[in-house]
């Protein structure tokens, strides 16, 4: 049997922010300083685990976590209690301003905003597992900074389902302050009442209203970045950059969300003092968000073939008005050349009028490759329909792929049988693909098969 922690992870994950904006200062943890800039996160908690147990269940009956139900309450004898488990390792360092705990109301003992006693949330303080829960082995909870919500719902209620809420920041700050976080119980404030049962959705309910928790924090901001990269080889101890205008790209995150942007820098490399020195480009990206992965194209004319050149990135958060400090320089050597088609040709065929005539529905499609850096490349060859006969159809009709073929030899594939029929019209071209190195398509050549 899976375990309720191995399947929540795969069917309720539910977290990450939600909602991000700006707000002012706010009291931080000690590690961070008192003027950071602060926004606030409202992150809704993962759930890994939840179980209702009642006084039926024992040893040789424990309770199922494949229930569609989460039951709190007592009836005609019957008590039942729910227990909750979320995940707080995914929040960020800061303050918590509120914490609230949501679940779908299915069913209670009356409608209306104030029913009986209600249903108390209370902090748990001993281990559980939802692999083997029965009345004998539930855990202990304590009532202090417990919460009571009392609003009912049934079917015949005017609203259904509808969402019952505890605020919960007390227990949430517990736990952040060091307390076990062992989940939470949802029972009766008083057993020894027959107030009636309440129902809740359960992570396996079909309409998939899960329990949620969300806080709601204040978080200092400090962007950062990682994964920086430019279009480049790598050749033992040398790092070729893929042409005249590569794109530079890095990942941004700050914690605390907020509209991010990569700000990037070029310059000559220091080791290579004969080409130049000092900054050659500069520019900041479009905003992304927090794990966004911003980019920027080098301009034409500013890089030559053959240059050392070194780059480097930092973030700012736009929202908290927040940067990084710069990365680690990277450097590599320009490479302007990338791979060359040439010596296109199309086997049986004769040329006529400006188009190449084949005398066959399956001729063979040639192309030399030639890379300057690399052994080997990779090669598409692609056939489409001809735009100037549009009545014979539109678009791509074929492609096909020849891997690793050696620097100045011939790529070759043939039409397959049965493709097209005689007379008709198309056009072809060939990629060449080698690394971060790409040739672009070649143009595109008209071709008319006709037995």
């Amino acid at each position: 049997m899976m375990s309720v922690p191995s399947l929540l992870r795969r069917r309720a994950l539910s977290l990450l922010t939600a909602v991000v904006t700006a707000a002012g200062l706010a009291t931080v943890p000690s590690t961070a300083s008192a003027d950071v800039p602060t926004l606030v996160v409202v992150r809704d908690l993962l759930l890994r685990d939840n179980i209702h147990v009642t006084s039926s269940h024992d040893e040789d009956s424990p309770a199922s976590w494949l229930n569609e139900i989460l039951l709190s309450g007592t009836k005609g004898g019957l008590t039942a209690r729910s227990y909750l488990k979320f995940d707080m390792s995914y929040l960020p360092e800061g303050v918590i301003r509120a914490a609230t705990l949501r679940l779908t109301g299915l069913g209670a003992p009356a409608c209306g905003p104030a029913v009986g006693e209600g249903v108390q949330v209370r902090r748990v303080t001993e281990p559980w597992s939802g692999d083997f829960l029965h009345w004998g082995n539930k855990p202990d909870s304590t009532d202090e900074d417990a919460q009571i919500a009392t609003k009912g719902v049934t079917t015949q209620c005017a609203v259904y389902p509808d969402q019952v809420e505890w605020p919960i920041t007390d227990i949430v700050n517990a736990w952040a302050g060091g307390a076990d976080n062992h989940g939470l119980v949802l029972q009766s404030p008083d057993e020894s009442t027959d107030d009636g049962l309440w129902a809740f959705s359960s992570w396996g309910n079909p309409a998939g209203a899960i329990p949620v928790l969300t806080v709601t924090m204040d978080v200092p901001s400090a962007p950062y970045t990682r994964a920086s990269s430019i279009a480049s080889h790598e050749d033992g101890a040398d790092t070729w950059v893929a042409g005249l205008t590569p794109r530079i790209q890095s990942q941004v995150v700050d914690a605390a969300g907020g509209s991010l942007t990569a700000e990037f820098e070029v310059e000559h490399d220091p080791a290579a003092p004969g080409q130049g020195s000092g900054q050659i480009w500069t520019a900041t990206s479009a905003p992304a968000s927090s794990f966004g992965r911003p980019s920027v194209l080098v301009p034409a004319g500013l890089l030559e073939d053959g240059w050392r050149i070194r780059w480097r990135v930092r973030a700012h958060n736009v929202t908290a008005g927040t940067v990084s400090g710069w990365s680690a320089w990277n450097s590599g050597t320009v490479a302007a050349d990338v791979p060359q088609i040439s010596a296109r040709q199309v086997v049986p065929s004769w040329e006529s009028e400006g188009s190449t005539v084949s005398m066959s529905l399956t001729p063979e499609l040639r192309a030399t490759v030639t890379h300057p850096l690399l052994d080997s490349t990779r090669v598409v060859f692609q056939m489409a329909y001809d735009p100037d006969a549009p009545l014979q159809g539109t678009g791509l009709i074929w492609e096909k792929t020849v891997l690793d073929v050696p620097s100045g030899g011939q790529a070759v594939v043939t039409v397959p049988d049965g493709l097209v029929d005689g007379g008709l019209q198309v056009r072809w071209r060939v990629g060449a693909y080698g690394g971060p190195f790409q040739s672009g398509w070649s143009d595109w050549q008209k071709l008319t098969l006709d037995m």
